[in-house]
């Protein structure tokens, strides 16, 4: 039956498969999400995860399937659950482990005998594969309607998965109801046109936080951003973290100055990196920008702190967040243009949130500058065996901007 139901959705419009997938992902209005995130091995794992806000004993009760494509029997998994936050909510997740690499598969939750709905994930090859892409972007949720929109962009573009660089819910470490509407939203809205959840990778950034400040030297407890840790998976250390697709790929994520401060930081990143200096493609993320357009002060502790590391270790592409506005830089080498070596920032957080001005002569008083203007977007990322590419597009999908950087000899 499933075997059937993934062969029927291959030749459905993608009109008609959203159509399907909104209704699947439609569960009862206490059950929100799910979805999927990467914090282990890409290949052969995946964790889902989704929050039930319903605290009656009887409503908490949940059972996970899931099932490879061609398949016919179905596994069952263990549902693991704790509170959320210090709410009556509770998160439930499954943590697939042992999968096949680049293999679609589909997966059930059942509460007591009610099926809530199927979906659909595909895990990462083990093997770089020719024009593989990514989405990347934060500050993602002003209103539903900004949200819903670029987050059905992201899942049209049918990327392998989304980095997703902070300020997720906007919730401030206190405001529980918008993290159930960011979870519904991306569980219902980041389908792929041919019916997959997009797997995330999440940052943190200053609005997980109480408060919601960058306090790069004396940055509160992970206790300070409840939601965001009782929701996902891999931050056992705090939000630095790195995630390897094979050996091709590597996601590096860093805290700038919310549960934990930078310069704290440094030597487990130069570790990080040290482990992995003949993978193909490096990129990292975090939240406050280095490198900005002036709509909010530079990360100068950043700069200082883990700019020179980038540049030692070849770090391919940084991306910011936090100041709601699209920018790209030039290759920077010690904060000078360098075409040919420096290293790429792109940002500046404006997902799904009203934007930030960009004066006009920009790029006279920061020449670090390439490009900048107050606009949403997300940007997808093309892997290719001789460059990189960098699209940045807004909900309508109009390209906005665009670069490409030439693959540098890693040795």
């Amino acid at each position: 039956m499933n075997q059937r139901i993934g062969q029927a959705f291959s030749e459905m419009t993608p009109v008609l498969v959203f159509f399907l997938i909104f209704l699947f992902s439609r569960v009862e209005g206490s059950t929100h999400g799910p979805i999927c995130q990467w914090y282990g091995d890409p290949c052969r794992s995946m964790a889902v995860h989704w929050i039930e806000s319903d605290s009656k004993a009887e409503r908490t009760t949940f059972t996970f399937f899931f099932q490879r494509s061609g398949g016919v029997d179905w596994t069952q998994s263990v549902v693991l659950s704790r509170p959320f936050g210090s709410t009556d909510h509770q998160v439930h997740s499954a943590d697939l482990k042992g999968l096949n690499p680049n293999t679609r598969y589909a997966f059930r939750i059942m509460r007591g005998d009610l099926k809530l709905g199927t979906w659909f994930f595909k895990t990462a090859p083990e093997d770089p594969v020719e024009g593989m892409t990514f989405v990347t972007g934060g500050d993602m949720f002003h209103t539903r309607e900004m949200l819903n929109s670029m987050n059905q962009r992201a899942g049209t573009e049918e990327p392998l998965f989304a980095l997703l660089g902070g300020d997720l819910a906007l919730a401030d470490g206190a405001k529980a109801d918008r993290w159930l509407d960011w979870v519904q939203s991306w569980g219902q809205y980041a389908v792929s046109p041919s019916g997959l959840s997009i797997p995330m990778i999440p940052v943190i950034g200053n609005h997980e936080v109480k408060g919601a400040a960058y306090r790069p030297t004396n940055a509160p407890g992970r206790e300070d951003a409840p939601f965001f840790y009782s929701l996902f998976f891999g931050m056992e250390q705090g939000s630095r973290f790195a995630v390897d697709f094979g050996s091709y790929l590597t996601v590096i994520g860093l805290d700038s100055g919310h549960t934990e401060n930078v310069a704290s930081q440094t030597p487990w990143l130069k570790e990080a990196l040290n482990k992995r200096r003949n993978v193909t493609s490096k990129f990292v993320s975090y939240h406050r920008p280095a490198w900005g357009t002036g709509a909010k002060p530079d990360a100068v502790e950043i700069r200082k702190e883990w700019c020179p590391v980038f540049e030692e270790y070849g770090i391919d592409v940084v991306f910011e967040s936090d100041h709601h506005v699209y920018k790209r830089t030039h290759r920077l080498t010690g904060g000078e243009r360098d075409d040919t070596n420096g290293v790429l920032y792109l940002g500046d957080g404006a997902w799904g949130v009203r934007t930030r001005t960009v004066a006009p002569d920009v790029k006279r008083t920061r020449p670090f500058l390439a490009h900048a203007e107050s606009v949403n977007h997300l940007i997808k990322v093309i892997l290719r065996k001789r460059a990189i590419q960098f699209e940045a597009l807004t909900a309508s999908g109009v390209l906005i901007d665009s670069t490409e950087i030439i693959r540098r000899n890693k040795n």
